[in-house]
């Protein structure tokens, strides 16, 4: 009855990673992803959303703004 499991599990395991493989082939993107280009990308989405969040602060302490330093907030940099 284990064995009955363990086949259908990896045959699960085996349509999905295909479903991608498929599924990545078809959009035309590389297949195997290079970790390090990844990380890298990853990074760098990251620093691009900090710097987003801090247009934002600058955009919110400018519509808070009622002369004087009351619910400003601190930009970091």
């Amino acid at each position: 009855m284990t064995e009955v499991l363990i086949l259908s599990a990896i045959n699960v395991l085996c349509f999905l990673i295909g479903a991608m493989v498929g599924q990545r082939a078809f959009e035309r993107k590389p297949i195997i992803v290079n970790p390090v280009k990844e990380v890298i990308n990853h990074i760098e989405e990251n620093q691009l959303s900090e710097e987003d969040q801090r247009f934002k602060d600058i955009a919110d302490n400018i519509d808070a703004y009622n002369g004087t330093s009351i619910g400003q907030k601190k930009i970091g940099g």
